[in-house]
């Protein structure tokens, strides 16, 4: 070894047991949080997002205006009945009001007094287009509501998501505590070597390296648990601080047993959005309909029923009954007008339909793919644990035995780490996958919400 590689090897060996005898910063004394805190299981949470999330309220409010569109469109089909009451104070021209002239007659009569008091009614007794109209209203009221199942889905989604995610950060602090216990034992046994003569001051320092390269890794698990739960607190609306314990755990999930064939025809009947424009064009064709109503004759019956006097004579019963019929003969284009709005929203909403179609096909194939390949992946996983947590049993009785220097222990370890690691990735993606397949199929809410 050359002269300026031993001393460039003496400046690193110096810096590295200068560093490796500081001791990690002290941690601040646990303070009482004023903030609440919540645990929850996944159907837990789930329940209480589909109760407090925005998104969903608003959801609600667009099905309740929904809902007065439709009785506003039923209330034109009812009877329509209001009272009135007047009176007036009249001075007529009699031959005007009678319309012929009366020789030796008063030309004026008045002033007098004279007043009516009574209800009138009035009732469309045919009116095709308001019919459909109304059909209409009712099928769009059903598009909004399952526009709303739609929302609570896509919230679901959001919020299983999540919470898998602080799930996975929270195994990988988990793992990340394991591995800084299993690293201080390391370091304290390469110390003890040392001290016997067994060991070297190199095998201390790489232990010391690896140990805080463990705290490193663990800091990161940590602000990753933490970011994880503050992003599940927004979903679920909590106040803002409020500290959020899971009660589940990152486990391997019961797989669905149906094919492809089944999960797509689950697909398509139970999907929000194939439901709400099936609504829609319903309502799309019944407004159609009401447009070439509009050219039909209508049929409105009248009433009026009262009583009528002079102000210091008895009065009189009177009424009034009428049938009016209405024939359209020219309507400036505004029929075929709203008949081509009507087919163009049956249109948009059948290539809509098959484009959500093809895109559920797409999203049940890829995500049983998906599922598939995790689960064989958890298997690879767990395997791999298991023989780097041997093969790290074994270097560590090497080590000890004085037959080997630790580098073999520094290089289990990292195995360990990386098949920890890829053992949590595989089981979060195995449970994602999983959310996936329900999402696509219209049941995510009915699975993880009992």
């Amino acid at each position: 070894m050359s002269r300026t590689s031993s001393r460039v090897l003496s400046v690193l060996l110096g810096t590295g047991a200068a560093w490796a005898q500081v001791p990690p910063p002290a941690l601040p004394a646990p303070s009482v949080s004023p903030y609440p805190t919540v645990q929850l299981t996944l159907a837990q949470a789930l329940r209480t997002a589909l109760d407090q999330n925005p998104r969903v309220q608003q959801s609600l409010l667009a099905i309740a205006e929904s809902g007065d569109d439709r009785r506003a469109a039923a209330a034109a089909l009812m009877p329509q009945v209001g009272a009135q009451a007047y009176g007036q104070r009249a001075k007529n021209n009699l031959d005007a009001f009678i319309g012929v002239p009366t020789p030796g007659g008063p030309q004026v009569v008045g002033p007098f007094n004279w007043g009516q008091v009574g209800v009138e009614a009035q009732v469309s007794l045919f009116d095709l287009s308001l019919w459909k109209k109304w059909r209409a209203s009712r099928h769009a009221e059903d598009a909004t509501r399952a526009q709303g199942r739609a929302v609570r889905e896509e919230i679901a989604a959001l919020v299983v998501g999540q919470y898998l995610r602080a799930l996975r950060a929270g195994a990988s602090v988990t793992a990340g505590e394991s591995r800084v216990e299993l690293a201080e034992a390391l370091a304290k046994l390469a110390e003890n070597q040392q001290k016997q003569g067994v060991g070297t001051r190199l095998d201390t320092l790489r232990s010391q390296l690896q140990l805080q390269t463990e705290r490193q890794r663990l800091i990161q698990a940590q602000t990753q648990r933490l970011t994880a739960l503050a992003g599940l607190g927004r979903l679920l609306d909590l106040k803002p601080g409020t500290r959020i314990e899971l009660a589940d755990t990152l486990t391997a999930p019961a797989l669905p047993t149906a094919g492809f064939d089944q999960a797509y025809e689950a697909g398509l009947a139970q999907r929000p959005e194939l439901a709400a424009l099936e609504a829609r064009e319903k309502a799309a064709e019944n407004l159609r309909q009401a447009a070439q109503g509009l050219r039909l004759p209508t049929l409105v019956a009248t009433g009026a029923y009262g009583s009528t006097g002079l102000q210091s004579q008895p009065w009189a019963t009177t009424y009034q009954v009428s049938l009016g019929l209405r024939v359209p003969l020219f309507t400036g284009g505004l029929v075929s007008s709203h008949i081509s709005r009507a087919k163009s929203e049956q249109s948009r909403v059948q290539e809509a339909r098959r484009d959500v179609r093809a895109q559920v096909g797409y999203e049940v194939q890829v995500a049983q793919a998906e599922l598939d390949a995790a689960a064989h992946e958890v298997e690879v996983a767990n395997l791999a644990v298991s023989l780097s947590t041997e093969a790290l049993t074994q270097a560590r009785h090497r080590f000890e035995a004085g037959v080997s220097n630790n580098i073999e222990v520094i290089n289990a370890q990292d195995e360990l780490a990386r098949a920890t690691d890829n053992q949590i990735s595989a089981l979060y993606r195995l449970n994602q996958s999983r959310v996936d397949l329900a999402r696509a199929t219209g049941q995510l809410e009915q699975t993880f919400a009992r």
